[in-house]
């Protein structure tokens, strides 16, 4: 099968369920027979109001988070050359994650907005996971590495579960956000995201190069004229930012940035400038059918996404770890 075959089917299989996110929900005048009518229409009925206000944006943000995770992932996985690193299991979206807890229950330290501080909060733990494991200043050790994320991840996130115990309203939106909960989602929170998706794909096309010196080790890239500690701290910073834009319109969404690359990988080779294109379709594709299945678990309730994403996840996380273990 052809590269372009194979990238159409994805981007076809994003499609569809970008579709289904925007027809599935309880009322049933709005289906695929008139999505596009509905659109299209500007009659101010009730039927368009639910998929233009209520669906799209939210349709929006979940493959934009999706993109973002993906990209994030891909990256760290290079840098690092382990495949079991991602923006979860390093602790930078638990980082980002004590940015915004910190930003809600001391206004008065929030640096310019929520999104600012999800950001440095993702960046200051992604600095303190590698600068644990090495990978700052001299080499990068692959098991200090995991273990440093566990523990940064595990620290941020007691700091989030303590907000559970404080003002009423407050505990009860924070429980709402870390459960990633997008059912509330509007456009002014999808258009930043819009902005950190693009700049992230185009930082990332620039980088695929450098991502593919980068597997051949230090020495090698060392040779070929590529700093591997600049190449690391930059893919490092990516991740964080791209990590950080995602959680403050969202919350955290957990493995996404683990399960995507590896996929990918099986289907599109180990090229990152092809790589990086079917990441940020893959994961634009993985949220929104997270999202799907969000609103079909108990219908017509919905389940927080980021309840959905860790129940994908985690099961492909304890695969992964077990592959990689009997690979050694």
């Amino acid at each position: 099968m052809s590269l372009a075959l194979r990238l159409t089917l994805l981007a076809a299989a994003v499609l569809a369920f970008a579709l289904l996110s925007l027809t599935i929900g309880p009322r049933s005048d709005v289906g695929f027979g008139n999505i596009v009518q509905l659109l299209l229409a500007d009659d101010g009925s009730l039927a368009r109001s639910t998929v233009v206000d209520l669906r799209l944006p939210r349709m929006l943000i979940a493959g934009l988070i999706g993109v973002n995770l993906g990209l994030a992932g891909l990256a760290l996985q290079a840098v690092t050359r382990n495949g079991l690193a991602s923006e979860s299991v390093l602790g930078i979206n638990q980082g980002a994650a004590l940015g915004v807890a910190i930003g809600l229950v001391a206004p008065g330290l929030v640096v310019i907005d929520l999104n600012v501080m999800a950001i440095l909060g993702a960046v200051v733990a992604g600095l303190v996971t590698f600068g644990i494991a090495g990978g700052l200043g001299g080499r990068l050790d692959s098991m200090r590495l995991i273990l440093a994320g566990v523990t940064v991840g595990a620290f941020s996130f007691a700091f989030v579960r303590f907000t559970f115990t404080l003002e009423d309203n407050l505990a009860r939106a924070m429980l709402s956000w870390t459960a990633a909960d997008i059912s509330a989602a509007r456009f002014d929170q999808a258009r930043p995201l819009l902005v950190w998706a693009l700049g992230g794909f185009a930082a990332s096309m620039a980088m695929a190069h450098s991502y593919n010196i980068l597997a051949l080790g230090d020495g090698a890239s060392h040779g070929l004229g590529v700093d591997p500690r600049r190449r690391r701290l930059l893919g490092a910073l990516l991740a964080a930012v791209l990590t950080g834009a995602s959680v403050a319109a969202a919350g955290p969404v957990m493995f996404v940035g683990l399960v995507m690359p590896h996929l990918c990988r099986q289907w599109f080779g180990h090229d990152h400038r092809v790589l990086v294109p079917a990441v940020a379709l893959g994961g634009a594709g993985l949220v929104l059918a997270a999202d799907v299945i969000s609103k079909l678990v108990r219908f017509p309730y919905e389940t927080p996404l980021g309840i959905v994403c860790a129940l994908i996840g985690a099961p492909y996380f304890l695969y992964a770890t077990v592959r990689a273990r009997d690979m050694a």
